[in-house]
Parts: structure tokens; sequence; C-alpha cells
């Protein structure tokens, strides 16, 4: 009798369920493992970063708008170029350069010439423009124009409830007066729209509040003529 081997047998093909199912099996499988071998990574370095994350002290993330106001912030108590002047009061105040001590150039630094009444951004004999040169200008172009500053301070006052006795409550309510407030009374008191558009507002700011300290130092005069006169 003849043995058929049963090893010689030809193989039945895979069915296409079983082949979907077998790559199934292979792909979970094999992600499985991966997937546990990344996880036990992360597991073993979790505690390492927090460490890290703990003794960092790098540089934080922040927006261009926090940056902005944290540089303004430091620029207060900053000296970059050690004239003396913090950075801050050279950029906005006196406009000078905060990277270098003689912005003009002159031999006198920032320091020396804003302590001596000098401009630091003008040097030494010679005549420059600036806020005061803009304010002479202003005032010898049309020479009533202090008159009409102090005539609109007395004008801001008209219609306006505050006790009239008291000079406290007439400057308080006059240091709250804007600068197109102050522009648009002056236009309506004769001052051409071309001479107010040569004076910017910083200009026009200082004198309406020079005009108004002298009132007030006249007020206070005659006061205290009147005081003397009635003892």
């Amino acid at each position: 009798m003849a043995i058929k081997r049963i090893g010689n047998r030809p193989r039945s093909p895979l069915g296409a369920e079983q082949k979907i199912a077998f790559a199934l099996l292979m792909f979970l499988g094999v992600g499985g493992v991966f997937f546990g071998f990344k996880s036990f990574g992360a597991n073993l370095m979790r505690p390492i970063q927090t460490q890290i994350a703990d003794l960092y002290t790098g540089e934080t993330f922040l927006t261009t708008g926090e940056r902005e106001a944290e540089a303004l912030e430091e620029s207060k108590t900053k000296d970059t170029d050690g004239d003396g002047l913090v950075d801050y009061d050279e950029l906005y105040i006196y406009k000078t350069s905060p990277y270098i001590i003689d912005s003009d150039s002159d031999g006198y630094s920032d320091y020396e010439e804003v302590y001596s009444g000098n401009d630091p951004g003008c040097p030494v004999g010679r005549t420059c423009s600036s806020v005061d040169g803009d304010a002479e200008e202003a005032t010898t172009t049309n020479p009533a124009l202090e008159e009409l500053i102090e005539a609109e301070a007395d004008s801001e006052l008209a219609g306006v409830d505050i006790d009239l006795s008291d000079p406290e409550s007439i400057t308080e309510y006059l240091q709250t007066v804007t600068m197109n407030e102050v522009r648009a009374a002056l236009l309506e008191s004769g001052v051409s729209q071309e001479e107010l558009d040569a004076i910017d507002d910083e200009t026009l700011a200082k004198l309406f509040y020079e005009t108004l300290s002298e009132i007030e130092d006249e007020g206070a005069a005659a006061t205290e003529e009147s005081t003397e006169t009635t003892e």
C-alpha cells in the first residue's frame, strides 16, 4: 500500500479574512511593542525632565507686548552708557542717546549739560532747534500768544461748576484741560491755524502751564499784598 505523506500535501491559500486578520495582528503586535518601549522611555525620563524644569532659570516666554513693557520698565533704572542719566529719561525726556555719553559730541556729557541747564542735544556754542527754541520762536512770531493762553485759562472757567474763590480748585481744573481744547480756544481767540500747526503739543503744554504758573504767582502776590494792607 502506498503511503501518502502529509508533509507533501500542498498548502491551501489563505482567505481574504485570514490575510486581514494576520495583517492586523502583525500591525497591533509591532505597534504595541513600539509604543510600549516609547512609554517606558518617557516614564524613565519624566523625573529627570521635571528636575531640569525645576532647575531651569533661563528666559521665560513673553509676548511682544510683554517684552516691550518689560524693556520700558527696565529702562527706568538702567544706564547703558553710564553717564548718570537712566535710559528712559534720555529717550523720552531729554531726547538723547542712551548709548553715547556725550550725544552732541561737544566735550560735555549729557548729564553735565542737563544739570548745568544746557541742551544735551545741541553742541555748546551752536543755536539748535529745541523745545525751548520752538517756544521762543512761537512767542516771537506771535507776541500775543501768551496773553491768549492766559485768556484761555480764564475762559476755561466759564460755565464750570468749581469754586472760583479757591485757587487750588481752579488750578486742579486747569491741569485737566487737554491740548486739543487749548488749541480750539486759541483758534477762536485769533491765533491762525498755521501758527498753531507750527507748535507741537509739548511746546504748547509748556507755554500753557508756564502761563498758568505765572497767573498763580501773581494771584498769590496779590493776596499777600491785600492781607498786608488789611493789617
